[in-house]
């Protein structure tokens, strides 16, 4: 009876330890099967049955915490947590008992992420980057440097979740550009108006100053010519044609004449004059300007500067000449102004 009991006792050991091997070898194909398509949670399910059927194989210990670091890689990938998904990763690399083909997608899924990490870590800065440049009102520089960001989000879906925060950024450099733009247009009406009230006292005093010299009237019986100079002048002899006249004092002087056109040449023209006086001047003529029936030439000769018009007719000619120091310019432009104003030819 012994005998029996321990046969019977054998033949129970040997068939639940066979239900033992069996369970524990089906646990992990099944494992193995999950690890083929990627399902590290319920390949890890599986390998802790294994676990359970041969408590502590070192086998079905290291595919159960490569299965399980994978699974928690993913998760933290998906979170944006880059620091535990590497992490979890190294662990798996790292199993000394662990499959190779799990640690190759380990591998492959740890430099994506170290690279995806690059390029967030590269955006976040340029954004922290243009924030500075926004708090230094440096508008140009960071609307330059949003431009290139932009750029980059737009070619890479991994960096679409930026997209809100340069949204954000475009409308804060728009509402600063506006600002700014609204308070360059109040300053440049500002300094506009300056600028106009300026130019009105200088009005002023021209008017004032013109108001206070005072001005005497001639006119040439012969040529019929006129104008006004200041009456401070004095008038040199008239020549005996009376064919002009002359004004001066000790730095200023006006010569205005007339004469009978045609008599350089026949059927000239204003060009016949403009032509000769242009090649008889020796020095570079500041001004010159040449119309149908007048023009006007101004240069400055041994620091003096001579303004000279002239009036051209079928018949006769006027002519006017102003010369002053060339160092007395704002003394005297304003009244050799006032004087070509006030000339009225009889040319035409």
């Amino acid at each position: 009876m012994k005998l029996q009991s321990l046969i019977v006792l054998l033949a129970l050991i040997t068939f639940l330890t066979s239900c033992s091997n069996e369970n524990y070898q089906h646990a992990i194909d099944q494992g193995m099967k999950e690890l083929g398509q990627k399902n590290y949670h319920q390949a890890a399910i599986y390998f802790e049955l294994a676990l359970n059927e041969k408590e502590g194989d070192r086998d079905a210990a290291s595919y159960f915490d490569q299965a399980t670091n994978m699974e928690r890689a993913k998760q933290a990938y998906k979170e944006k947590d880059y620091e535990s998904a590497i992490k979890s990763l190294d662990v798996v690399i790292n199993e000394q008992n662990g499959l190779k083909t799990v640690q190759d997608e380990a591998e492959t899924l740890r430099k994506q992420i170290m690279e995806e990490n690059n390029q967030t870590s590269s955006v976040e800065e340029k954004i922290t980057f243009i924030n500075e440049l926004l708090k230094k009102n440096n508008m140009s520089e960071a609307e330059k440097e949003l431009q290139h960001l932009q750029a980059t989000i737009s070619s890479n879906e991994i960096l679409n979740v930026y997209e809100s925060k340069v949204n954000e950024l475009i409308k804060q450099i728009e509402l600063a550009t506006s600002e700014a733009d609204e308070n360059e247009q109040l300053s440049n009406s500002t300094n506009d108006e300056k600028e106009r009230e300026k130019e009105r006292e200088k009005e002023k005093k021209k008017e004032s100053k013109q108001k206070s010299i005072s001005y005497q009237h001639y006119t040439n019986e012969r040529y019929g010519f006129s104008l006004k100079v200041p009456s401070n002048l004095k008038m040199a002899p008239p020549p005996t044609n009376g064919d002009g006249v002359r004004f001066y004092s000790e730095d200023f002087e006006v010569t205005a004449y007339g004469n009978h056109t045609n008599i350089i040449s026949e059927n000239e023209t204003i060009e016949t004059y403009y032509n000769e006086d242009l090649n008889s001047i020796p020095v570079n003529i500041a001004y010159k300007r040449l119309t149908a029936n007048w023009y006007v030439l101004s240069y400055e000769q041994n620091g003096l500067i001579t303004y000279k018009k002239f009036f051209f007719g079928n018949e006769v000619a006027n002519t006017i000449i102003m010369t002053y120091p060339a160092s007395e310019q704002s003394k005297y432009g304003s009244i050799v102004t006032h004087i070509i104003e006030s000339f009225s030819s009889s040319a035409y």
